[in-house]
């Protein structure tokens, strides 16, 4: 059963993001029936906390991919920093599991389906450099995953559509914010958010100087004659 709690302290992204998922917190309520149905429930109450963190770390360097080992193994990477360094793997971890409380929780759910559905879409995934089977395949095997998630079909399907029909934009939404730099305690960054570097955004203000300048070289705006 998905329960939904009021909570404070968290950033305007995350609360952007929370309202996303509030949306569809009916659909998601189907989550422990659908892996039930398709015998992945006691794989999702057996997921550690390493096992989804090294999954979503996955999810995170296949949406936005950086020069970090999981981007580098996947064969997909960039000379910049991407989502992991952002931060982005824990606060998705957290959205999902702090604003949707579930048992099992989202996080050990996404893991587990992205995980069994890696072992159909290759076998050899279970062994690799990380223990998840997701985080184990090429960046084109990871986006097979996603299509054959999107593929499920009978009455079960609709709750695990609904939450990886969701999981990417949360993911690339999280890796471009606030969220992954954001003090809790003491209601402020910690540092630049890299979304602001990637994105050449200037950062907050009051207000930024518009004026360019006046027409023909002028000083002054000049009154009308």
């Amino acid at each position: 059963m998905v329960v939904v709690r009021r909570d404070r302290g968290f950033s305007r992204g995350e609360l952007l993001a929370k309202a996303s998922l509030l949306a569809g917190g009916a659909v998601l309520a189907g989550i422990p029936d659908a892996l039930r149905l398709r015998g992945w429930l006691e794989n999702a109450y057996g997921a550690g906390a390493s096992l989804v963190e090294d999954t979503l770390n996955g999810v995170v360097a296949f949406i936005v991919p950086g020069r970090d080992r999981y981007s580098i193994a996947q064969g997909a990477k960039s000379a910049t920093k991407g989502g992991i360094e952002a931060g982005a793997t824990p606060a998705v971890i957290l959205t999902l599991d702090r604003f949707l409380p579930s048992n099992p929780s989202l996080s050990a759910t996404a893991a587990t389906v992205l995980n069994q559905v890696a072992l159909t879409v290759r076998p050899a995934s279970r062994h690799g450099k990380f223990g998840s089977a997701f985080a184990n395949l090429s960046f084109a095997d990871k986006a097979k995953v996603f299509q054959t998630i999107e593929g499920f079909g009978g009455a079960d399907a609709g709750p695990i559509r609904f939450l990886f029909g969701n999981l990417p934009d949360l993911v690339a939404f999280l890796a471009y914010s606030e969220a992954g730099v954001f003090d809790r305690r003491h209601r402020r960054l910690r540092r630049r958010p890299l979304g602001w570097t990637l994105t050449r955004y200037g950062g907050t203000a009051d207000g930024h100087p518009e004026l360019k300048g006046y027409l023909d070289g002028r000083r002054a705006a000049e009154p009308n004659a």
